[in-house]
């Protein structure tokens, strides 16, 4: 018979409370040694399972390994499990503020798989100014993502149909407000290499070139027609809320996410008169942040989507909307 571990709510406080402390809190506000990290940086560091980015840097000189391991659901492209690994350094001296970011990540669904290694740069360029100061945090974070050499080749990983390359940068605002921290994230996304994705009719991704593909237009040329192309610009805006429910052990971070879709809707053609339509994003999210111990931090949550109906006098039957994940879960695990 197999080991059956039975926790319960008591066992849960107990290990909280018993397990010793992440951070230590300095001798005074300000106190900190050359090599370790800052109050602010820890009251306002979120390592936990959410997109929400904090402008805050790690400890000097030391290097972090993050995993998230994730399953979700997005109607139009079925279930959609992913990982990524991160390694993140931090700088010391005058790059103490100054964090490097190297992941690699996957996707799968039943539209397309998608690999990408991702590489940021994120700057602290201002600290917060105290909890009776008006002064906030403010970051930036830019990101690279490069599909993936060889890999993306793959028949596996529907060449074209993937994202491609692109750039994204990040800006952060964070503040104290109330018992914890407010968050304000605006980004903003560039495509380098526009591709398409086209699907048969049963959803497998296929290249308009490829000759099994419907010729929706007639013989002699290239079928564009159904395909679906990235937007050339993502626009994305985060407000969250990161509250701590046992200090230095055990916070709940919440936060409200509104994209622009990926996709840019298809032309009107004599062929495709009803383009199908892209509309944005609207999730919410929220995690756990549980500092077991000084290296270790773990971090259940979850992703759901809130605009499952089209706007107010489209009638599109759900269309567009269906690209919205319904429910993304997961665990985030960092190791510092």
């Amino acid at each position: 018979m197999p080991l059956r571990l039975l926790v319960t709510p008591s066992v849960i406080v107990s290990l909280l409370l018993a397990s010793p402390p992440a951070h230590a809190e300095p001798a005074a506000a300000e106190a900190v040694s050359a090599e370790g990290e800052d109050p602010v940086t820890k009251d306002q560091s979120i390592d936990a399972y959410d997109d929400l980015e904090d402008a805050q840097p790690g400890t000097p000189g030391h290097v972090e390994e993050r995993l998230w391991l994730t399953w979700g659901y997005v109607p139009a492209e079925g279930y959609t499990p992913s990982d990524t690994l991160e390694l993140s350094y931090t700088g010391k001296g005058v790059l103490k503020n100054t964090e490097f970011d190297l992941a690699q990540y996957f996707e799968h669904d039943d539209v397309d798989n998608s690999t990408g290694i991702l590489a940021g740069w994120m700057q602290r360029w201002v600290k917060d100014g105290g909890r009776h100061s008006l002064r906030p945090s403010i970051g930036t974070l830019a990101e690279y993502y490069l599909r993936t050499p060889y890999v993306i080749t793959k028949p596996g990983y529907a060449p074209g149909a993937s994202v491609g390359d692109h750039v994204e940068l990040t800006l952060t605002v964070a503040k104290y407000f109330g018992p914890g921290s407010l968050y304000l994230n605006g980004s903003v996304q560039h495509q380098l290499f526009n591709s398409e994705i086209c699907v048969t009719e049963d959803d497998v991704a296929i290249q308009p070139t490829d000759p099994a593909f419907p010729d929706k237009d007639g013989p002699g040329g290239v079928n564009w027609d159904g395909c679906d192309y990235w937007a050339p610009w993502t626009l994305t805006a985060r407000l969250g809320y990161n509250l701590p429910l046992i200090p230095d052990k055990l916070n709940v971070i919440a936060d409200f996410i509104v994209e622009t879709n990926e996709f840019t809707t298809q032309q009107v053609s004599d062929t495709n008169p009803e383009p199908e339509a892209h509309y944005p994003y609207d999730m919410g999210e929220v995690a756990l942040m549980w500092h077991i111990n000084e290296h270790w931090t773990l971090s259940p949550g979850v992703l759901f989507g809130t605009n499952s109906t089209p706007p107010i006098g489209q009638n599109l039957a759900g269309l567009g909307h269906e690209e919205t994940p319904q429910y993304e879960a997961g665990i985030f695990l960092l190791h510092e």
